[in-house]
């Protein structure tokens, strides 16, 4: 049996009990106002009969009897009023109220069945005690009412078999539209219920799924704060994909870039053991051509194989030999792809198209950082070629000044400071100028500390204690070392500001002879003032000029026509 037909029987089964009890409680009200007159006015047996009948009602009706005790009990008592007065008065008496009164009590509180079977019952009663009565073989107890004849009997019996057949058809009906109504109604409930079951498992399913996303979108925020702050792209990287490894939990994660020719894309960080394997084999894939990495480096979009096993674009790799599931994007910062960002699974279809969205976010990131370390390396070298470069004008200048003026040395004691002969140099010094290291005489009284612009000594301090004094500390040291920096910067200072000067003094000089020129209006005029101008401003060299008599390079011997000298 269904639950929804146990259901229904439960839900009659308690109608059923109430309509019991209801109608034994009448029987019991209504059938003492009938048992007065049935006891004054019945011969002596009767009246046992109708006193044991309503006592066997006032029994079932308080006393806790099971349930189809109680109901047989009734039917029966109404079966014996019946024949109580079919023996009384025959077919004419109450002998037709009780019968149809059973069969209805018997299909109300048991089923149509049972008033089927209590009908049958009561036909074949008035059979035999029709066929008793008009043979004469049983007479009447109450002879002043006529038993009735063949006729009345047949009309009698047929009228109670039809009202019977009417109240039974009537219950089964009635029962029937009832079940069905029941099986509807638990239908509804049942799709009402299974859509509810379905709402619900759609809000976990998408509470599930905003739970993943806010997980994952977290999962970005920190990735892409931890990355920022590298500047080593290759740190970067590395670090990247372990990020990602323990945010997200893919056992795979690998990080391809492009060659300058953007033909390859070449593993550079990795978290997995088989990742480290590619990497010691400088693993790269062909772009267009090898897995979903050289198509996503291709086509630049993402790309998802959910069954790696059967995607035609997968690339069956020997270290990792458990992949399911794939999951490549392309790495793209101002509109040129960089690389790919490579994640696998070892299940199968575990990602989704919202994944795809969350860890291109990532991407992108990553992609800017890459961007943004490689930029950085850029201008660092950039920087240090300029360092370079100047670094090298630098010495090329102090160079020159150095060989152009003598040495100058100066020695400072209490209370003046005297200009020295730099004819004979210390040892000391010059050790230290040579080596451009700091030199420590052998009593340790004495420190010679080298003054260098560039990585280029250009001269050396030396720094003498009186032989009462200790020897010099690391403190001292380092005082003295500062102070040689602190000199060299100084040093080159000066010298920047003395080629400032003769720059200034050299852009004067133009200055001004182009405003004389400027004044002169004839050649001849404008010749003599520019040799005359370029004497004065160099001074003791000569200066020559020339005009050809054309400008195809001829010899100027041949066709001179003027010049000036100073």
């Amino acid at each position: 049996m269904s639950q929804d037909n146990r259901n229904l029987e439960l839900q009659i089964g308690a109608w059923r009990a109430g309509f019991l009890r209801v109608t034994l409680m009448a029987a019991c009200l209504f059938g003492l106002v009938a048992l007065i007159p049935a006891v004054l006015y019945n011969p002596p047996l009767y009246k046992i009969i109708y006193l044991v009948l309503y006592a066997v009602v006032l029994l079932i009706t308080f006393y806790p009897f099971a349930y189809q005790v109680k109901a047989y009990t009734l039917i029966m008592l109404l079966y014996a009023l019946a024949i109580s007065g079919l023996l009384e008065s025959g077919i004419r008496g109450d002998a037709r109220v009780f019968a149809v009164g059973t069969v209805a009590v018997a299909s109300l509180l048991l089923n149509w069945r049972t008033g089927g079977l209590a009908t049958a019952l009561y036909m074949l009663t008035y059979l035999i005690f029709g066929w008793l009565i008009l043979n004469n073989l049983l007479h009447t107890s109450n002879s002043q009412i006529d038993p009735g004849g063949l006729s009345d009997w047949l009309t009698g019996s047929t009228s109670v078999l039809l009202l019977c057949v009417l109240i039974v058809n009537g219950v089964r009906h009635t029962h029937m539209e009832f079940s069905n109504y029941e099986s509807y109604t638990q239908k509804l409930l049942k799709d009402l219920s299974g859509e509810r079951e379905l709402l619900e498992q759609r809000v976990e399913e998408r509470t599930a799924s905003l739970d993943k996303r806010t997980a994952q979108l977290k999962a970005v925020a920190e990735v892409g704060k931890s990355i920022t702050s590298y500047r080593n792209l290759s740190d970067l990287l590395q670090q990247a994909a372990y990020l990602i490894h323990e945010n997200f939990g893919f056992y795979h994660v690998g990080i391809f870039l492009l060659d300058s020719h953007k033909e390859y894309a070449i593993l550079t960080a990795t978290n997995s053991e088989g990742g480290r394997r590619m990497l010691e084999k400088r693993h790269q894939l062909k772009v267009g051509e090898t897995g979903i990495v050289g198509y996503v480096a291709e086509h630049l979009k993402a790309r998802i194989a959910l069954d790696v096993g059967e995607d035609a674009v997968f690339f069956n790799n020997p270290d990792l030999p458990d992949t399911r599931s794939e999951m490549a994007l392309p790495l793209v910062a101002s509109g040129q792809i960089l690389g790919v960002l490579d994640v696998q699974s070892h299940e199968p279809q575990a990602f989704t198209e919202e994944d795809v969205v969350t860890i291109q976010t990532l991407a992108e990131q990553i992609a800017v950082a890459i961007q943004n370390a490689k930029l950085f390396s850029e201008t660092e070298k950039a920087l240090e070629a300029a360092r370079g470069a100047y670094g090298e004008l630098s010495r090329e200048a102090w160079t020159k000044i150095l060989r152009s003026q003598p040495r100058v040395g100066f020695i400072a004691t209490s209370p003046s400071t005297i200009q020295a002969s730099v004819d004979n140099i210390d040892p000391s010094l010059a050790k230290a100028i040579d080596t451009g290291d700091l030199i420590l005489s052998p009593d340790g009284m004495s420190i010679s500390v080298p003054i260098k612009i560039r990585g280029q000594s250009i001269g050396a301090i030396r720094l003498k204690k009186p032989e009462i004094a200790e020897t010099w500390s690391q403190d001292e040291t380092n005082l003295a070392i500062a102070l040689s920096d602190q000199l060299s910067g100084a040093l080159e200072s000066a010298r920047l500001y003395r080629e400032s000067q003769q720059r200034a003094a050299r852009e004067s000089l133009v200055s001004d002879i182009s405003a004389r020129l400027s004044a002169a209006s004839q050649v001849e005029t404008i010749i003599r003032e520019t040799v005359q101008e370029l004497g004065e401003a160099i001074g003791d060299a000569s200066i020559t000029f020339q005009i050809l008599d054309s400008v195809n390079g001829q010899d100027p011997s041949a066709g001179f026509q003027g010049g000036f000298q100073a």
